[in-house]
C-alpha cells in the first residue's frame, strides 16, 4: 500500500502549499498527485461490486519489462474467487495496469511460448499514455480490459493471440511498397504473422531468421532497428511501433517511437 501512503502524502503536501504563506509546490509533484488521483478515481468507476483497488504507485515500469521506471500503476482485484497456485498459495483475481509516458521505449525480456510468469502486455495507448497489463486467475471481469480502456480514454490495440492472429493487408503492401521506393530493408510478407493498427499505433509481429549454415546469426537489435526504420519511413502516421520478435520456442516485444 505504499502508493496509497504516497498519494496522501502529496495531497498534504498540495493542502499545506495552498496556505498562506507557504512556498510553491513544484509543478512534477502537483502533477504526480493529480495523475494518481485520476488514475484511482477512473478506475475505481468502472470495477464491478467485488472488485477493489489494493495498491497504487507511481515511477514504476511494467513487469517483465527493461526501461524507465517512469510509470503510473494501480493493482485491483476480486475479492469474491480465490484461485490455487501450483506453487500451493492462494491468490485472487486480478489486473494490474501500469501507464507510462507517449514517449516511453522499453524492452521485454526473452520468453517462452509457454510461462508461468507472464510480463506485461500492451493494452492500449492514447495521446498521453501507453498502457500496457498483467492478469491472472480465470479473469472472472470478462469486460475488465475493455472496462479500462474507456475508462482511462485508451484507443485498445491487441496483439492478436497465438491462434487469432491477424495481418492487415493494405499496411503490409504499404510497407512492401515503400520499402521497394525507398531502397530501405523490406520485411519479408511470409515472416509477418500479425500486423495491425490505426493511426499511430502499430503492432507488429515477426519471425526472427533462423540462420542457415556458415551465415551470421540476425542480432534482434539490428532487426528491430532495421523494421523500426522502414515503419516510420513508409507510414508516416506511425508515431509508436510495438514489435514481437519470434524465434521457434520464444519471443520478446519491444516499444520503439519515432524520433
Amino acid at each position: 500500500m505504499t502508493g496509497v501512503r504516497n498519494i496522501t502524502a502529496c495531497l498534504l503536501l498540495s493542502l499545506a502549499c495552498a496556505a498562506g504563506g507557504a512556498e510553491p509546490c513544484a509543478p512534477a509533484a502537483r502533477s504526480a498527485a493529480a495523475d494518481m488521483r485520476w488514475l484511482a478515481a477512473s478506475v475505481g468507476s468502472v470495477l464491478p461490486p467485488s472488485w477493489r483497488i489494493v495498491e497504487t504507485d507511481s515511477a514504476r515500469a511494467p513487469i517483465g519489462w527493461e526501461g524507465e521506471a517512469d510509470g503510473l500503476y494501480v493493482e485491483i482485484e476480486d475479492t469474491r474467487t480465490r484461485f490455487l497456485h501450483p506453487n500451493g498459495f492462494h491468490y485472487y483475481s486480478f489486473y494490474r495496469v501500469w501507464l507510462m509516458p507517449p514517449s516511453w521505449e522499453g524492452e521485454m525480456d526473452k520468453r517462452p511460448y509457454v510461462s508461468d510468469s507472464a510480463p506485461a502486455f500492451l493494452l492500449g495507448a492514447s495521446d498521453g499514455w501507453i498502457a500496457l497489463y498483467h492478469t491472472a486467475g480465470g479473469n472472472v471481469w470478462h469486460d475488465g480490459l475493455a472496462s479500462l480502456c474507456a475508462a482511462l480514454g485508451l484507443d485498445r490495440l491487441d496483439y492478436p493471440a497465438t491462434t487469432e492472429r491477424i495481418v492487415d493487408l493494405a499496411i503490409e503492401e504499404r510497407l512492401g511498397r515503400g520499402a521497394l521506393d525507398a531502397g530501405a530493408f523490406a520485411p519479408n510478407s511470409r515472416r509477418i504473422l500479425g500486423l495491425t493498427g490505426d493511426g499511430p499505433n502499430l503492432y507488429l509481429e515477426y519471425v526472427v531468421p533462423q540462420p542457415k549454415e556458415n551465415e551470421p546469426k540476425v542480432e534482434l537489435s539490428d532487426l528491430t532497428a532495421q523494421i523500426a526504420a522502414t515503419v516510420f519511413a513508409c507510414l508516416p502516421e506511425v508515431e509508436s511501433l510495438y514489435l514481437r520478435r519470434c524465434t521457434a520456442d520464444s519471443f520478446t516485444d519491444t516499444i520503439v517511437q519515432r524520433d
